[in-house]
């Protein structure tokens, strides 16, 4: 698995390609395939019935879930641990709510008939079946240490992903990464390896997250000491090959001793043609986007190499 190149970035679509088709549909992965982008970040939850699913948020969105009678949920706790895979598919996640002010960040993104939520093994077979060459599957793990029961505990969570991946035959394609640092433990001792991406979140408030990173942090699990100011590293230190930092948190300073720790830096979630170039002059190796083909043209027009 190819993460970096010397003076190449490589594009990775958010989610598939958020702001283009609905997030996390198997066509919104095969839109990628199509266009030539090989990289993609998603994001892995379990159901009641131990299924690895293909979903963001620990309950179902009422900003981009229809019921079996084609009406926008309106209950914000349907969680999907509750949930067999069997009643998952009774939801469509093919569309969003433009009237809400989450769609309006997403006007522009297509409506698609009869789109379910995935497991994790079709998008395997998704891969397997366009015989993708090169691909890097970013799976990020969902997880949370301050509210309990929305996933197995990290343990059981890794042991279930972990059989699928093996079922795959993908498992060098694979990126794991997590905000929830237990995880990616335990993937250092289930399935050592793996390559292991740490998600980092520094800004006081976010719209689904706060702040990961500080002394006693839940989120990062750790017992020994470190410098705020030193993740790369600390995540060296933990074994770590890739940091995936959010891109308001990242100076070029942070990037350069990243690489000096010999670590793959991967930004999250950049949209705006600015702080693509940011990032881009920062030396980022991997940029994160919900508009993988406006990077690419981007990349493009300036004579900057892309994988």
């Amino acid at each position: 698995m190819i993460l970096s190149k010397p003076n190449h970035i490589k594009i990775y679509g958010h989610r598939g390609a958020r702001g283009d088709l609905p997030e996390n549909t198997l066509e919104s992965f095969s839109f990628l395939f199509e266009n030539k982008i090989k990289a993609f970040e998603t994001d892995v939850l379990i159901s009641k019935d131990l299924i690895p699913v293909i979903t963001h948020d620990f309950r179902l969105d009422i900003n981009m879930t229809k019921d079996s009678d084609g009406n926008w949920i309106k209950n914000e706790n349907i969680k999907i641990y509750d949930l067999m895979y069997e009643e998952i598919l009774k939801y469509d996640v093919g569309s969003i709510n433009k009237l809400s002010r989450y769609g309006r960040r997403f006007l522009n993104q297509k409506r698609l008939e009869n789109q379910k939520i995935p497991k994790l093994r079709d998008i395997f077979e998704l891969i397997n079946l366009n015989d993708v060459k090169d691909v890097v599957l970013n799976l990020e793990i969902k997880s949370t240490p301050v509210e309990d029961n929305l996933t197995p505990p990290p343990e059981e969570m890794v042991k279930i992903v972990k059989k699928e991946i093996e079922k795959s035959k993908l498992e060098e394609n694979i990126l794991i990464s997590s905000f929830d640092w237990r995880i990616l433990k335990e993937f250092s001792l289930q399935m050592p390896n793996i390559a292991r991406g740490y998600l980092s979140f520094q800004q006081k408030t976010g719209v689904k997250i706060e702040k990961t990173i500080y002394k006693n942090s839940p989120w990062m699990n750790l017992t020994l000491e470190f410098n705020e100011y030193d993740l790369p590293g600390l995540i060296k230190k933990l074994g770590g090959q890739v940091w995936c930092p959010f891109y308001k948190d990242i100076h070029k300073k942070d990037i350069e001793e990243a690489h000096k720790q010999g670590l793959v830096v991967n930004i999250w979630t950049v949209n705006k043609e600015n702080d693509m170039m940011r990032m881009i002059e920062y030396g980022a190796d991997g940029i994160i986007t919900d508009y993988p083909l406006r990077l690419k043209e981007l990349c493009e027009k300036k004579n900057i190499k892309w994988f």
